[in-house]
């Protein structure tokens, strides 16, 4: 993004989760908490949501946590043991302490806690890009010019929302 004169904005100064050389995605969903408080510290940013293809997973080096990366639930598990498919799956995994998933209203597809994260050790190339989702079509045209064709770029507020569920997490 600096190559092509994209200014760029870091939003996590602190990484609490250790981990300053890892991308981290959210699943299915932006981490709305997150966001949305990041959207009103930061008013005169302009914000993009991308939609990543799945396979990353599978291509990329990855660590899944089941909750936010930077929480003591997390980060005092080694990084190995975050890295396989059981991790991944506890993503999903009913909260011992917490609303079932039913109560909570969330597809399958859906991790359980909408802090849970995938950090990424990887560059992430943009032949893994599918979308990317703008609030508003003003930002949308002032970007389009630099968004290669094969990455489909449109409005979508949706994205900039929150989950269904979000009253069980504030």
């Amino acid at each position: 993004m600096e190559a092509k004169g994209i200014d760029v904005q870091t939003n996590d100064q602190y990484r609490y989760d250790g981990c300053e050389d890892a991308i981290c995605l959210s699943v299915e969903f932006p981490n709305y908490k997150m966001f949305y408080k990041l959207r009103q510290e930061n008013t005169s940013v302009k914000w993009a949501v991308l939609e990543l293809r799945a396979s990353l997973i599978c291509d990329l080096d990855c660590v899944f946590c089941h909750d936010n990366a930077g929480s003591a639930k997390v980060y005092n598990i080694p990084l190995e043991d975050r890295m396989d498919k059981r991790a991944f799956e506890k993503m999903f995994d009913e909260l011992c302490d917490g609303p079932s998933r039913k109560k909570l209203g969330i597809d399958s597809w859906y991790p359980t806690n909408p802090q849970a994260e995938i950090l990424v050790f990887d560059k992430i190339p943009t032949s893994y890009f599918h979308s990317i989702f703008f609030d508003d079509y003003e930002t949308l045209n002032e970007y389009k010019a630099v968004i290669p064709p094969s990455i489909n770029a449109k409005v979508d507020r949706s994205a900039f929302s929150y989950r269904k569920d979000w009253e069980f997490w504030r």
